[in-house]
């Protein structure tokens, strides 16, 4: 799983590097297989306004334009098409280096000399970024001069994270800022992804809606949001830049805030098109055996009575945990869509991604427990996104539907456990790293404490748990010691 240092640094203010991080994570259990800096050779690239745009006086296919760096202009000869005067670039001054290692120079063209280059987002190394062919258009607010690659975020660290199937709640942003927050005792939260203001009363939805239906307990959760007055086009520059440096292909603003919302939270979500969907109704059933489905790859899958599926009207719509359908997929003439958030077996929607295979990022997550809490966060999150873009309306009511109430889990912690297998006594250090974990002590007594575990943690349930957690904090070099 990817994450970057600066959305990391974004949410979390943490008082070491991020070697010292990575080094950290590895040997509590999260191993970091890597760390990838993208921007690492780019250089010398400034953010600048082309003043002027002509015709090449004798190259019919090249363009001569001017540019300003807020230092002074100097001419750039482009072949781009997609070029105006007034436009905001990336330049390549001469002695600029690309993200390929590439060295600008001057050239001559003709009789104008060519003082570095105009960039497209691959010569920067984020190829999928792009959202048209041609020269990278930065937005009119990016301030002239400045180091583009900085502005932009190319100058981040990406981290590679190996989760073993047991730490779920580790696939996201959240996971390991929750995670690092309690390695570093030094950090504080800048802001939890998780805890989004309240948007005051809610909207009733203005299209008819006759509720969802749970009819198997594969699925526990099942909530609904709705976007109307959806705006086509692409995300902002940035968010386009942050997606491709965490391996997902930016495709448009809906599609892009669901991604989001699954890397930032650990929650994955679907759009459907509400106006294609064939029924004003959803309904999560059992599959029955031998019944078709057309996932959003067009492919064609026989399903079995091991299946979940979402269904309209009793067509299916999508395979739960695993795809939506292409009978309900998001166009670009979508205007209103339902957003399905939800918390599904992981076994079984483990099962149905292995055998028919198709091994989506929301079935790995699934697969691994998801907390069933973060069902209407993310609806939220995605929600808060889409209105920052300008990108649909939302504040419409979250239709929530559960057959299955919150239990709170207690583990209780003794102090002669700790002191067998950790070698201490000491309690109250104890307790402080369960609490920075999340996992908060609810009564004590001189000789044992309980502890409320958090509904992100279905790995914990025993004593061995707890000791396991302060072990590996603590550090069991501190155990041998």
């Amino acid at each position: 799983m990817l994450i970057t240092w600066n959305l990391l640094k974004d949410i979390l203010s943490i008082p070491a590097s991020v070697e010292e991080v990575a080094e950290r994570l590895t040997l509590t259990g999260c191993e970091v297989e890597s760390l990838t800096r993208p921007g690492e050779k780019l250089s010398g690239v400034r953010i600048t306004r082309i003043n002027s745009l002509a015709p090449h006086p004798e190259k019919e296919t090249l363009w001569v334009a001017e540019m300003d760096d807020g230092k002074g202009t100097a001419p750039v000869v482009t072949a781009a098409p997609n070029l105006s005067g007034g436009d905001y670039v990336p330049w390549g001054r001469p002695g600029a280096v690309l993200a390929d290692g590439t060295v600008l120079g001057a050239k001559d063209f003709g009789s104008v000399r060519s003082e570095g280059m105009l960039l497209s987002a691959e010569e920067l190394g984020v190829p999928q970024a792009a959202d048209e062919f041609g020269i990278l258009r930065l937005p009119k607010d990016a301030p002239i001069g400045e180091d583009a690659s900085s502005w932009l975020g190319l100058d981040d660290v990406v981290l590679d994270l190996s989760v073993t199937p047991n730490r779920g709640d580790l696939l996201s942003l959240l996971g390991v800022a929750r995670e690092v927050y309690a390695l570093f005792p030094g950090s504080k939260w800048k802001k939890n992804p998780a805890d989004l203001p309240d948007c005051g009363v809610a909207k009733a939805w203005p299209v008819p809606f006759q509720g969802i239906t749970l009819k198997t307990p594969g699925c526990s959760r099942y909530c609904l949001g709705l976007v109307t007055d959806l705006k086509a086009g692409v995300s902002p520059l940035r968010v386009r830049i942050a997606l491709s440096l965490l391996g997902m292909r930016p495709i448009s603003p809906m599609v892009d805030a669901t991604n989001l919302a699954m890397l930032t939270l650990g929650q994955p979500t679907h759009a459907f098109d509400a106006l294609r969907l064939p029924a004003p109704e959803i309904t999560v059933r059992a599959s029955r055996p031998g019944e078709e489905f057309t996932s959003l790859d067009g492919k064609e899958h026989v399903l079995t009575e091991e299946d979940m599926l979402i269904t309209s009207g009793d067509v299916p719509v999508g395979l739960a945990g695993v795809m939506g359908g292409e009978n309900s997929e998001i166009l670009p003439e979508t205007n209103t869509v339902f957003i399905e958030s939800a918390s599904f077996d992981s076994l079984s929607v483990s099962r149905t991604s292995r055998r028919l295979g198709i091994p989506s990022e929301a079935a790995f997550r699934y697969a691994r427990t998801v907390d069933r809490k973060l069902a209407p966060v993310a609806l939220r999150y995605i929600f808060s996104l889409l209105e920052e873009w300008s990108a649909g309306t939302t504040g419409f009511a979250i239709i929530d539907s559960t057959d299955c109430p919150e239990v709170e889990r207690t583990v209780p912690l003794s102090r002669a456990k700790l002191r067998k297998i950790l070698l201490t006594d000491d309690l109250d250090e104890a307790s402080a790293i369960l609490n920075r974990l999340g996992i908060l002590e609810k009564s004590s007594s001189h000789e044992e404490r309980f502890f409320s575990v958090p509904s992100w943690r279905p790995d914990i349930s025993i004593e061995e748990d707890l000791l396991e957690e302060v072990g590996r904090v603590r550090g069991y070099n501190e155990t041998l010691s």
